[in-house]
């Protein structure tokens, strides 16, 4: 047999640029504008059969996990650029089935960002034991053990996981049902993180605070059962499937009543070659203790949030897609209910490369 080729010849290249344009608008208040860009290169390489590398940088600022943005600011000085993602995933060619994995990496599991926002990287480990009982049938079980805080003399903040998902095959249709559970310990560290330390993330969960008014904890415990329906529907066309989600999520440790979020998305069409579209809407009702709040999806912003998002996109030309999204925002409940409660509305007008 040929000797295999080495494993730098085996690299593989990716990634993209997103500029953006975003305006907000509130009744009775100044419109805001800004600019933005996004920046993500990737490095995939086959180590060996049995073992699988990649690292992505992306811009962005560190103090945030949830976004890889960076805004056009700061009197032209450079913008930085962060290590986001360096993982290996372990599978032998002997037990096809079964994935093992270290390092900071995306969600092996099916997730929505009613719970974690899309540019979110877990870190810590995860194993993945993935098989068809018979043709047309697909069953993954995941675990995930992920660092969240890592501190020399306390007990550390983490989330551990657990997700199982069926997947079915009607034709050229599909369906896929995915239960997830994920237990957070020590979580009031992201509170105090998130109030006034290193963690620049929405804090919109209810809070306990010490004597002098600081943040000191959550108010609520988190363990989030997550339930997610998905449906696609092959139309004929190949470039226009339409998918149908549905996702509930529960805080089974919340201390209020305010445990519960919906994020329902349909999509038409999947956009690459030339000329072809696409089109979404998102419909999101997250109460404020559902899930904690620095990980959820960067442009809500945060829980106790009602949402609609609706989503364009046109190709131009292949890797090169024009896009537009509308977001509709208002808190769910006011700390002063007497307080004018306003839709918010922010359109993102974008240029997006893939390359």
């Amino acid at each position: 047999a040929p000797a295999p080729s080495p494993w730098y010849e085996r690299i593989r290249f990716g990634g993209d640029f997103r500029a953006r344009y975003e305006g907000f608008h509130l009744k009775d208040a100044d419109t805001r504008n800004r600019e933005r860009l996004r920046l993500r290169l990737r490095v995939d390489t086959d180590i060996n059969d049995d073992v699988r590398f990649q690292l992505q940088v992306a811009s962005g600022d560190s103090g945030t996990p949830v976004s890889t943005n960076q805004t056009f600011t700061s009197f032209f000085q450079p913008k930085p650029f962060n290590l986001d993602r360096a993982y290996i995933a372990y599978n032998a060619e002997a037990a096809p089935a079964v994935t093992l994995g270290i390092g900071k990496f995306n969600a092996p599991q099916t997730v929505t960002q009613l719970t974690f926002d899309e540019d979110l990287n877990f870190e810590g480990g995860w194993e993945q034991v993935s098989w068809e009982p018979r043709e047309g049938l697909g069953i993954n079980l995941v675990a995930l053990q992920t660092a969240v805080n890592e501190v020399s003399r306390a007990g550390d903040a983490y989330m551990l996981g657990g997700y199982g998902e069926v997947s079915i095959a009607l034709g050229q249709h599909s369906l896929q049902f995915s239960a997830a559970n994920y237990a957070w310990g020590n979580e009031d560290q992201i509170a105090v993180a998130s109030a006034g330390g290193p963690l620049e993330s929405i804090l919109t969960n209810g809070v306990r605070r010490g004597p002098a008014g600081n943040v000191i904890g959550y108010t609520s415990e988190f363990n989030v059962v997550d339930l997610i329906a998905e449906a696609t529907i092959r139309t004929g066309r190949a470039a226009y499937p339409l998918r149908l989600l549905a996702d509930f999520a529960h805080n089974t440790k919340a201390a209020t009543d305010r445990s519960n979020g919906l994020w329902i998305e349909a999509e038409y069409g999947n956009p690459r070659p030339t000329g072809t579209w696409g089109a979404g809407y998102t419909y999101a009702w997250v109460e404020q203790d559902a899930t904690p709040s620095a990980f959820v999806f960067s442009d809500m912003p945060g829980t106790n949030l009602h949402l609609h998002r609706i989503e364009t996109s046109y190709v131009l030309k292949t890797g090169l897609s024009l896009d537009t999204t509308l977001h509709l925002t208002k808190p769910l409940i006011l700390e002063q209910p007497n307080d004018p409660n306003h839709w918010l509305s922010r359109l993102h007008l974008a240029a997006v490369v893939r390359f």
